[in-house]
């Protein structure tokens, strides 16, 4: 091997040369913004009450003498209220929620205000989707000071989802964000002094090597959901933007905004209950350094649904069109330029009310104008979130607390020949994360997280670490 160590230097922005990474965390900060799909934490979900019973088949008839047993007492003692929970309940897991209401609300009529007959009563309205009635009912049992505190948050998670099923419903809603964050490695460079291009050592210039820095974050996500049909249709129109700026590279400064509009529909008609699949056409822009960098038009294909009363099931394709039009002196970014297709699905388990996981395999594709850009890149990201009572304020919301992992590896179809003439680039990308959400009032939290990137390649250009942390105060209306 030949040295060149402190004769020869690399200047990763040098006109006509490489394209410089120029804050790949950053980049991957902005498209979980953009793209929900791809971000590294998800706020905790609830269970999916309104679905069938879950009996099995060959106990249906055992359980159906049961339940008329029961109905039996009920009519020779109805102030049996012991016998009266347990034939509600047991119509419940039949799937009879009418018969399960209504001796509920009998129940209630001798004996009103009873907070457990209340709390079952709008649970099962809930289920039925009647969420003005369960709304009404979880209300007056969250009241009463003597709820435990298990209690309450179970009941906030009902109110939660009430909340988000009815902007689903149609209607306008919003996130705005706004935040701080210090990185180790704010430019994804190489944290070394020297690297390796084709056998050939060169030192790095100042400006090229890693650099930490601060910067501010301010997003802003608008939805409106206009009602097409009876059956639960709506057309979805969705605006995203995120903006970055540092402290001292202000080269890294970006803006990024994408909106997407396409119809949503209900899968029910055709028996698959709660099922939705959307199709959205999207546009897309993305400025660096105050200066049109990329845009991008393409289509995105959207499935969910739940998976009995624990699970659900997402699945997601987009395609975007990308054409980058980068400032002279980084010209040689253009050869990103082509389609890029993505694909992932999504598991999530509600294991306890407290407790939830989340596993997402995905792939990504790129067909760049120069083949050294081209590239596959599988991924597998995974979440805990864990929901506990506040540290501070005895009736406050639950905090949520999630730890999630990424790891993608990416294989390049041609080798970059200013770096190397044989080896295409293949390298892996490992993202670790925690992210404590405090909520302070209805719809507005404090986020606190840290978490560390390791980028690692056969190119010495790619290979870094970068620590981050950060916090953002967050209100949805």
């Amino acid at each position: 091997m030949v040295r060149a160590t402190g004769k020869r230097q690399w200047r990763r922005q040098t006109k006509g040369g490489m394209q410089p990474r120029r804050g790949g965390a950053r980049f991957m900060l902005l498209a979980a913004l953009l793209c929900p799909g791809m971000a590294t934490n998800v706020l905790a979900q609830h269970r999916a009450y309104n679905v069938p019973a879950s009996v099995p088949a060959a106990e249906v008839p055992q359980r159906e003498a049961e339940r008329r047993q029961l109905f039996q007492q009920v009519l020779d003692n109805p102030a049996d209220l012991e016998a009266g929970f347990a034939y509600a309940v047991l119509s419940t897991r039949l799937g009879d929620y009418e018969a399960a209401i209504a001796t509920y609300e009998r129940m209630l009529i001798e004996r009103p205000g009873t907070p457990r007959l209340q709390l079952e009563l709008a649970a099962l309205y809930f289920r039925l989707g009647a969420y003005p009635r369960a709304r009404q009912l979880f209300e007056k049992v969250q009241a009463l000071p003597e709820t435990p505190d298990a209690v309450q948050r179970r009941i906030r998670g009902y109110m939660a989802v009430i909340d988000g099923e009815q902007k689903r419903e149609g209607g306008f809603s919003g996130r705005v964000s706004l935040g701080a964050r210090v990185e180790s490695n704010a430019n994804g460079a190489p944290d070394r002094h020297a690297i390796s291009l084709n056998g050939l050592d060169f030192e790095l210039s100042p400006d090229s090597r890693a650099a930490g820095d601060a910067s501010s974050q301010f997003g802003l996500q608008l939805r409106y959901r206009l009602p097409l049909s009876a059956q639960g249709d709506v057309l979805d129109t969705r605006l995203a933007t995120a903006s970055n700026r540092y402290r001292d590279l202000h080269g890294l400064d970006s803006d990024v905004a994408e909106l997407q509009v396409g119809p949503e529909i209900s899968l029910s008609r055709w028996g698959m209950r709660n099922g939705r699949v959307a199709i959205a056409a999207l546009l897309g822009q993305t400025w660096l350094d105050d200066a049109r960098y990329m845009h991008a038009a393409g289509l995105a294909l959207g499935f969910r649904r739940p998976v009995g009363r624990e699970a659900a099931i997402a699945a997601n394709l987009d395609w975007r069109d990308e054409r980058y039009t980068p400032a002279p002196a980084m010209a040689s970014a253009r050869g990103y330029s082509g389609d890029r297709y993505r694909a992932s699905f999504t598991y999530s388990r509600q294991l306890d009310d407290d407790w939830q996981l989340l596993l997402s395999p995905g792939v990504e594709r790129r067909e760049a104008a120069v083949d050294a850009n081209s590239h596959w890149e599988p991924r597998f990201n995974t979440a805990v979130n864990y929901r506990f009572p506040a540290l501070l304020g005895s009736r406050s919301q639950p905090w949520l607390l999630a730890v999630s992992a990424q790891l993608a590896r990416r294989r390049n179809d041609a080798p970059l020949r200013a770096v190397d003439r044989q080896a295409s680039q293949r390298g892996n990308d490992l993202v670790l994360q925690a992210m404590q959400t405090i909520p302070l009032r209805r719809g507005t939290d404090l986020q606190v997280y840290a978490g560390y990137r390791r980028v690692s390649s056969n190119y010495d250009l790619r290979d870094y670490r970068n620590r981050f942390a950060g916090v953002s105060l967050v209100q949805a209306f």
